[in-house]
């Protein structure tokens, strides 16, 4: 349970000075509605059901596979900065 909270304040740490809160919770809110495209889509036409369910677990998949992506390309950037020796 620490390396969870080690975890969200890496995160915390990470929107706060790259993203902003206002630009982490526009992708939020645009994943979320991206979840319920499939509910919406259904009152104008009809869909199958299996793509429906597709369509979320799919979602759902990309989400998970490019949310640390941020984290992980700015602590690249960080150790790459740091082994780099200075140059006079």
């Amino acid at each position: 349970m620490r390396d969870f909270g080690e975890y969200l304040r890496a995160y915390w740490a990470y929107v706060s000075n790259n993203l902003g809160w206002g630009k982490a919770l526009r992708f939020a809110l645009l994943w979320l509605a991206g979840m319920f495209v499939p509910l919406f889509a259904k009152g104008f036409v009809q869909l199958p059901e299996w793509l429906a369910i597709t369509w979320m677990i799919c979602w759902a998949l990309l989400g998970y596979v490019f949310a640390p992506y941020g984290m992980w390309k700015h602590h690249r950037a960080q150790i790459t900065g740091s082994s780099q020796p200075d140059q006079k």
